[in-house]
């Protein structure tokens, strides 16, 4: 194999990602975005039937909304911290 063009050095798991909101209100600016790693975390919702959904979920860098990823590997997803609403500053 040729490397073409040199490229910046890779420092865990990312994914390009779009700022929509989904999965909380929606509302996103549309920025695109480079999500890293340790740009995420887990957030969790509770159901009235005593269930819970977890999600992998970023901040935007651009206006702060929130958006919930899907196809996240397991191997990172699995080693996600969860945060609360307080811990984010939403309360």
């Amino acid at each position: 194999m040729k490397v073409l063009k040199e490229g910046r050095a890779q420092r865990g798991w990312s994914k390009e990602a779009t700022c929509t909101g989904a999965g909380n209100g929606n509302g996103g600016c549309g920025a695109k975005l480079l999500v890293e790693e340790g740009d995420l975390y887990q957030t969790r919702s509770h159901h009235y039937d005593g269930s819970t959904e977890y999600y992998v979920t970023f901040r935007c860098a651009a206006c702060g909304v929130e958006t919930d990823m899907s196809s996240v590997p397991y191997r990172v997803s699995s080693k996600l911290v969860y945060k609360t609403q307080r811990e984010l500053g939403n309360e």
